[in-house]
């Protein structure tokens, strides 16, 4: 480690006030012997409001866990100047032990630990000033034998600061690079990492954010109560040390929003970053500055397919933990195939690993209860599937098994047990298909001829061109064209209740649906 040869003006005054004090009395010649070490042993904490704890966010205390450490200090009536002696705050408690031969006498007139926010050169904190953040025990005055100066706690003003730095410590412990102290496997040499930088500062508003040009983050006000945010916005960091320093062109991410459809690439690298820290921290959501959280499960309010993050990091989350075993094999996968979709990743990334990871029947099902298919095409697999356009809800024909012909077809909740829920998709000679219940009389899904009808289930009519559709991929969802209309099926509103009805081919997520089960 470089040493900074840098003392904080308040110290450098401090110190010299109370050497000032010391040197008015006359020292009294004593013998020479022999210097034995002074050490000075202590621990560095901090306190933060917990927004993991919820919107009340009560005051936590951490420890400073791997913080670079000097000590500083003076013999006889020297100047106050770093000592040559440094280390890091203690993984497990943020204990330290920093010890010091005098050279000149056998005791330290002055003497004390500064803390850097800084771990070797891997990441650091600056505030809003762009200056580092540091804190430092009291001085002690004519030191002659080891002492233990107990716990120093961070001034409130820079403990969002420190609460940024130590959380970095799960990242870096779990970043899976046997080569080099580096963040990335691409970068072998320990004296060469490329760091995170973190600004920290105050602000109303939680506008944190990173910035791939300057591989720094900008940590912004109550932003760094939550250990997500946090990591969520390091998680950024990693993917592109990952990528060697190449970040994924996004588009459509400004906002973004975990339930709801961004686009593809910035489901991306937003879904990985959420559950980066989701994955570090053993759960299975995403917690706000506020306190509140989102977890990563399909359901009310949820948009489908690939191109949501929550849909992306759910997915993520579930093959880790249950298939994978843990995320090392997919960063090394990352490294070597940089992926810039979820698709990219799941369908060419995993299966090139060595060895590979799974895609097979078990992992396309933990895509499966995200919203995201895909598996192979549902046209003649014989199955009934529940199929769904959003919000956890399932297409079903109005008023059960019981309604005849013409029934209107709406959107319901979700429930496997429903004959009325559950469709099969057959393949016709002509190349489409036709969409039937499984009630024990079954009707089948009919489009209105009538631009804003509703769809229908009716008795099946092979001669009917409006009880024909074509399926098509993407985005891993499922779009139904009527070709006889040229419209796709679509819901008026996600709502239990609400009609089936057909519209123009656009964008709109509620033309894309899965089958849930």
């Amino acid at each position: 480690m470089t040493v900074r040869q840098r003392l904080l003006h308040q110290v450098v005054a401090l110190a010299a006030a109370l050497l000032a004090a010391v040197a008015a009395v006359p020292f009294t010649a004593t013998p020479a012997r022999a210097a034995a070490p002074i050490c000075l042993s202590g621990a560095f904490q901090y306190d933060y409001q917990s927004a993991e704890d919820g919107t009340a966010k009560p005051t936590r205390t951490k420890p400073v866990r791997n913080a670079n450490l000097e000590l500083w200090g003076a013999e006889g009536n020297d100047d106050p100047h770093y000592l040559g002696v440094w280390g890091y705050s203690g993984r497990d408690d943020g204990s330290y032990n920093l010890c010091y031969t005098p050279t000149k006498t056998t005791s330290l007139s002055v003497v004390w630990v500064q803390a850097w926010a800084e771990s070797s050169r891997l990441w650091r904190v600056l505030d809003g000033e762009n200056q580092y953040v540091t804190m430092e025990s009291m001085p002690r005055l004519a030191v002659t034998a080891s002492t233990n100066l107990g716990t120093m706690k961070a001034e409130a003003s820079t403990a969002r600061a420190w609460h940024a730095f130590d959380t970095v410590n799960l990242l870096w412990w779990s970043r899976n690079n046997p080569k080099s102290a580096c963040w990335s496997a691409l970068e072998p040499d320990s004296g060469k990492c490329t760091e995170l930088t973190i600004r920290a500062y105050e602000s109303d508003h939680d506008q944190s954010q990173y910035s791939p040009g300057s591989n720094t983050v900008y940590l912004v006000g109550a932003g760094a109560d939550s250990e997500h945010l946090i990591l969520h916005e390091a998680g950024h960091f990693f993917l592109h040390r990952l990528y060697n320093g190449m970040w994924p062109a996004v588009d459509n991410c400004s906002p973004h929003y975990i339930q709801w459809t961004s686009s593809a690439t910035c489901a991306w690298t937003e879904g990985f970053a959420d559950v980066t820290a989701a994955y570090l921290l053993g759960d299975n959501r995403f917690v706000h500055g506020t306190g509140d959280s989102t977890e990563f499960t399909y359901g009310s309010g949820w948009d489908v397919g690939d191109q949501v993050q929550g849909n992306v990091g759910g997915s993520l989350l579930d093959l880790w933990r249950t298939t994978d075993g843990g995320w090392n094999r997919s960063i090394d996968a990352l490294t070597a195939r940089r992926p810039g979709t979820f698709s990219a990743y799941f369908n060419t990334a995993r299966p090139a690993a060595n060895p590979p990871l799974p895609t097979d029947s078990t992992a396309l099902g933990k895509l499966a209860r995200h919203a995201i298919d895909y598996g192979p095409s549902i046209v003649g697999d014989g199955t009934y599937h529940s199929l769904s356009d959003g919000g956890g809800l399932a297409l079903e024909v109005y008023g059960s098994c019981v309604a005849g012909s013409g029934a209107n077809v709406t959107l319901g909740t979700f429930d496997t047990t429903r004959a009325w829920q559950r469709w099969r998709v057959d393949a016709n000679a002509d190349g489409t298909v036709r969409i039937s219940d499984a009630c024990t009389q079954p009707l089948t899904l009919t489009a209105p001829a009538a631009v804003g009808g509703a769809v229908t289930a009716k008795a099946f009519d092979p001669a009917s061109a409006y009880q024909k559709w074509t399926v098509t991929k993407g985005n891993g969802t499922l779009r139904f064209t009527n070709p006889q209309t040229g419209r796709v099926l679509d819901s008026s509103r996600i709502a239990v209740g609400a009609p089936l009805t057909t519209t123009a081919p656009g964008s709109a997520n509620s033309q894309s649906w899965v089958p849930l089960a």
